[in-house]
């Protein structure tokens, strides 16, 4: 142990000597190779975020784009099922209105039937009164 601490004691000059001259090369190879990574790995970083969020509105865009088509589109289904709607609700106020009509003249019917019968058994009647007695 003794032997490293006095080889330490006189080789203290260039081992200070080596040890300063790595650390300056370190200090080079920070300043010049480490630090400019470092800046172009933010710089790339920046322009994937800022691709991101391009995109992420170029994404929203396309959503609002699409979703203002689906409710023109639903617009025009609902105006299309009201006019639907609208026109079924008139023909089954026709049909209804064709059923009471029909009803009505069933019942017309029905009393012009008895009606002919009433006369046919008036003139049976006023025919046997008018024929002579046997």
């Amino acid at each position: 142990m003794r032997k490293i601490w006095r080889w330490t004691q006189d080789n203290a000059g260039p081992i200070t000597v080596t040890l300063a001259v790595l650390g300056g090369f370190a200090a080079i190879i920070q300043f010049s190779v480490v630090r400019p990574m470092q800046q172009g790995f933010t710089a790339v970083n920046q322009r994937i975020d800022d691709q991101i969020r391009y995109i992420d509105q170029r994404f929203d865009d396309q959503d609002r784009s699409i979703n203002q088509r689906f409710d023109a589109v639903n617009q025009r289904f609902d105006a299309q099922d009201k006019y639907i709607n609208q026109r079924f609700d008139a023909q089954d106020r026709r049909i209804e209105d064709l059923v009471r009509d029909v009803s009505e003249l069933r019942k017309l019917n029905d009393r012009v039937i008895r009606n002919e019968t009433r006369i046919d058994i008036l003139i049976e009647q006023l025919q046997t009164a008018d024929a002579p007695a046997p």
